[in-house]
């Protein structure tokens, strides 16, 4: 059975200017560099493309993404009978779907694309990046992987005592990170024209629900926590990460034909991670 994996698509303006504050908003401006249907030679031979973008239902985008690669092949002509090379094209390609709304791609895995789901994320992120849109913004596009964090939190959970917890923290997208911690940190890096940033909190047992909030916030934007954790009282603390294993959602072949169903599934799964009802 095939799945999809879900990424944060992350439009983020450089250090200077104004970008999205009047002229246009993140979201029309990463459905704009989409649905232009960009194409570009990332390395010598690899051109990589965005095709065949449709809209699915009032928020969300299904588009093909793919390379083509020139090979030489030998082949035998009856009519000379001469063994003879030509060239030819090979265009593999795989399905993303785009949630405008909270910025979330999902990427379906190809192997002849890439071993990893991840490497055809960079090569998008990296297509992107290269486009005049981008540029002309002076904007940064950055496409990361959505940690679940379920197995994470069960560890604080079953913890004795938390005595530390790490946060790292990006450039804002101002979608639905958690207000009292998480986007007070996003905007003082923006202010400070950071790129990345770390906070650490310590004390003898830490609130695991603040934590939980704060965590799925973090996963939420691709980003990464830590904590330090004893399972028994008298235990030295060991870390565990937030790190591991990105959300991920099966589908059968049926659902490939209902992008509307599986764009829904999408919105869900990304609504567990937050814990929120739909809107």
């Amino acid at each position: 059975m095939p799945s999809i994996y879900l990424f944060r698509l992350k439009a983020i303006k450089a250090a200077q200017g104004a970008l999205f504050e009047k002229r246009i908003s993140r979201e029309e401006f990463l459905t704009s560099v989409i649905e232009s249907k960009p194409s570009e030679e990332l390395r010598e031979g690899y051109i990589w493309h965005v095709g065949n973008v449709l809209n699915v239902g009032k928020d969300g985008l299904l588009f093909a993404a793919g390379r083509t690669t020139k090979k030489s092949k030998e082949l035998y002509d009856e009519e000379s009978g001469d063994f003879i090379q030509v060239e030819d094209e090979e265009s593999p390609f795989t399905y993303v779907y785009y949630d405008r709304k909270y910025s979330i791609l999902a990427i379906e895995p190809k192997s002849k694309l890439s071993p990893t789901v991840k490497g055809i994320a960079n090569n998008l992120e990296k297509l992107f990046n290269q486009q005049a849109l981008v540029h002309d913004f002076g904007a940064k596009i950055e496409i990361s992987e959505i940690w679940d964090p379920e197995d994470f939190l069960k560890q604080i959970r079953d913890a004795y005592s938390v005595v530390g917890f790490t946060v790292e923290f990006s450039n804002p997208n101002p979608f639905d990170v958690e207000a009292d911690f998480h986007g007070p940190m996003e905007r003082y890096l923006e202010s400070t024209g950071g790129k990345k940033g770390k906070t650490t909190v310590q004390g003898d047992d830490l609130d695991r629900n603040s934590i939980e909030k704060v965590t799925r916030s973090v996963a939420s934007t691709g980003n990464d926590a830590s904590a330090r954790i004893r399972h028994e009282e008298k235990q030295r603390p060991v870390t565990r990460h937030l790190r591991g294993d990105p959300v991920s959602i099966a589908f059968d072949e049926e659902e490939r034909q209902e992008p509307k169903g599986l764009m829904e599934r999408i919105r869900e799964a990304y609504a567990r991670i937050r814990r929120q009802d739909k809107e």
